[in-house]
């Protein structure tokens, strides 16, 4: 993809819905009006849908099928939740490359790739992150909070996450605490957040977001068919990944914002009545232990009160939860 690539599909994104002249593009990027046509023909040939006539101009008719960075950015203008935006065609995965980019910026930042090689997910599972079927990203955001708040922050970013799904479902959405969103007792999305920080003060928290967006049931392979599922599989028609991802930003800024305002406690009802966790026995693994339990609430520091067999109250910062 040409120097100018980016520019000019965000131009023809702004102006979707009329005609742009290649006069007007080259003059805005003080390029030949040759240079302009190279570059439409070279994104027809890239899959664009771009029409073009002469004495008119070009207009692009459909977005494409796979993530460009002038679009994403387009579309990202008027959120206030990140500042720098990257764009990869392939990464073993965008927790590292988040964490190796970090160190150069002291913004926020998001990071989004088509595939990843090497995906992982908690307790370092490998996360299949097929091309061009779902929604692979790692932000990095910088709140100025205490430690003590870090905790809280899954819970508050898996209802953002829920409700973005939830848009686009005729299912409901729920969540497997703190941080697995579910439809219809099958995983949709799981999302991984760590922490960089010095002795006295956090640095930034890097939280890597993997959602199955439009997987069909043969996506999946064996070993995960039975429960794995994705947003297409529970929608009438194809989801568009740039309006879910715009939903997606939308509503996580939303609760980042009440991470930072608002205490748990104001969430918790809400927390509560999107869990799937209820009236049901799970088994719990923390740390190397394992015991079965049924979860009986949340208390107001996002914990997880568990009654085991024994009838001994368990609270839990931390778990994995088989359902």
């Amino acid at each position: 993809m040409s120097k100018y690539s980016q520019d000019v599909i965000a131009m023809l994104y702004k102006n979707q819905s009329e005609y742009i002249s290649g006069q007007y593009i080259a003059d805005q990027l003080q390029i030949s009006r040759a240079a302009v046509k190279k570059i439409i023909d070279q994104l027809k040939l890239d899959g664009f849908d771009i029409k073009s006539i002469n004495q008119k101009g070009h207009k692009l008719n459909a977005l494409p099928n796979q993530w460009y960075s002038g679009i994403v950015s387009s579309l990202l203008e008027e959120q206030n939740l990140i500042s720098t935006i990257k764009v990869y065609d392939s990464v073993e995965s965008t927790q590292t490359i988040a964490k190796q980019t970090l160190v150069d910026y002291e913004d926020s930042m998001m990071i989004l790739s088509e595939e990843q090689t090497q995906g992982r997910g908690r307790f370092n599972r490998n996360w299949a992150s097929s091309k061009g079927k779902g929604l692979w990203m790692s932000l990095v955001l910088r709140p100025n909070v205490p430690f003590s708040m870090i905790p809280k922050f899954n819970l508050f970013i898996a209802l953002g996450i829920r409700d973005a799904i939830q848009a686009f479902s005729n299912d409901k959405v729920a969540i497997k605490w703190p941080n697995d969103i579910y439809i219809n007792d099958k995983k949709v999305c799981g999302f991984l957040t760590e922490m960089v920080a010095n002795y006295d003060a956090i640095e930034a928290i890097i939280c890597g977001i993997g959602i199955n967006v439009n997987h069909q049931q043969q996506d999946f392979g064996k070993e995960i068919e039975h429960r794995a599922t994705s947003i297409r599989l529970h929608s009438a028609d194809k989801i568009d990944r740039y309006r879910f991802l715009t939903t997606l930003i939308n509503e996580i800024e939303k609760r980042y914002t009440q991470f930072l305002n608002q205490p748990f406690s104001d969430i918790r009802e809400e927390y509560i009545e999107a869990s799937n966790i209820w009236h049901r026995k799970l088994r719990f693994t923390e740390n190397d232990s394992q015991f079965v339990g049924e979860a009986i609430d949340i208390d107001h520091d996002g914990f997880l009160m568990v009654k085991d067999e024994n009838d001994e109250v368990r609270r839990l910062i931390s778990a994995d939860i088989d359902i």
